[in-house]
């Protein structure tokens, strides 16, 4: 069966001197809270831990149960439908059939005396921003207003997130301080149109009913070009505008691509996921053992040169 034979980059690691262009960002997306649904955006800062437009920040909030676990999509695929929208002093949440909230956004800059909780074995912190979008999140997820869902924010500062342990055979690329806000993994991922085109080639020929584009893989950035499908997974450096990103390493995928953005509804077969794990599983058995079934799809950046980029930038990559 096919697969991702090495997905680890290869090679020659260093920066390159020299760039040659081979596409341009189409669209660019922030989340501002994690689960919930993307913000279309022009442009944006490209901060250490998270992309920045106007007064959001990607991933600067996230919802949590009463038992302090982080809460998604994955689970509860209504959230995906939750529209946010940021001031710079308010959160405004939106969502079909009931009345928006708005809260102020606590004005702190340190996270002491706050709330610590766990993403995916990672330590964290964040403030509670209250009890009434509390209620409100759990009568929209849980249909029941005493349901204990909790909204956390984590400031504008350092990542409260642990560095991660390095591992050159998997991601020989990966840097201490490659880590965001409250997002699973890397503060920033990248995908491509040919990539995308490519698995709907794969879901046709798989006689799957579906056509999916990138909302439903939950990009920042989204490039198009004249280049393969999945050429995103070799590229070590890739330069937007005046902005340098590194390639930190592939980006493993699971349930949440089956969740509709626009229906908040899972698809009944689970696809594409079922189709990438035919098609995009690692092969390699060092990269078997930390992936599993998760297929690889997409990568995920750290930012090397920070800067602004918008859509329309050309996209770059090392001439060597």
């Amino acid at each position: 069966m096919p697969g991702v034979a090495k997905s680890a980059l290869q090679g020659d690691l260093s920066m390159p001197t020299e760039w040659k262009a081979v596409g341009e960002v189409d669209k660019l997306f922030v989340f501002p809270v994690k689960s919930l649904a993307h913000v279309e955006v022009e442009n944006f800062n490209t901060g250490p831990f998270a992309a920045e437009s106007g007064f959001m920040v990607d991933r600067q909030f996230m919802v949590v149960d009463k038992k302090d676990k982080f809460t998604t999509s994955r689970k509860f695929p209504c959230m995906s439908l939750i529209q946010p929208e940021v001031t710079q002093t308010h959160l405004t949440l939106k969502y079909p059939g009931m009345e928006d909230i708005s809260v102020k956004i606590p004005a702190v800059e340190t996270l002491e005396g706050c709330k610590e909780v766990e993403i995916f074995g990672d330590p964290c912190k964040g403030f509670d921003v209250g009890p009434e979008v509390g209620e409100w999140l759990s009568d929209v997820i849980l249909n029941d207003p005493e349901g204990g869902m909790r909204l956390l924010y984590h400031p504008k500062v350092d990542s409260t997130r642990p560095d991660k342990p390095t591992n050159e055979e998997i991601a020989p690329n990966m840097k201490h301080g490659d880590k965001p806000y409250f997002a699973d993994t890397f503060a920033y991922m990248m995908m491509s149109q040919p990539s995308i085109d490519e698995l709907n080639n794969l879901l046709g020929e798989e006689d799957v009913d579906l056509v999916v584009e990138e909302k439903r893989f939950r990009p920042n950035i989204f490039i198009n070009g004249e280049f393969p499908a999945f050429a995103e997974d070799e590229w070590a450096f890739i330069k937007v505008g005046e902005v340098i990103f590194r390639n930190s390493r592939a980006c493993d995928r699971c349930v949440f691509t089956t969740v509709d953005p626009f229906m908040g509804d899972k698809h009944p077969q689970g696809e594409p996921l079922k189709t990438l794990r035919k098609y995009r599983c690692a092969e390699d058995p060092a990269e078997k053992k930390v992936y599993g079934s998760a297929p690889l799809f997409g990568v995920f950046l750290a930012v090397e040169k920070c800067g602004n980029i918008k859509v329309g930038d050309k996209v770059c990559i090392g001439k060597h």
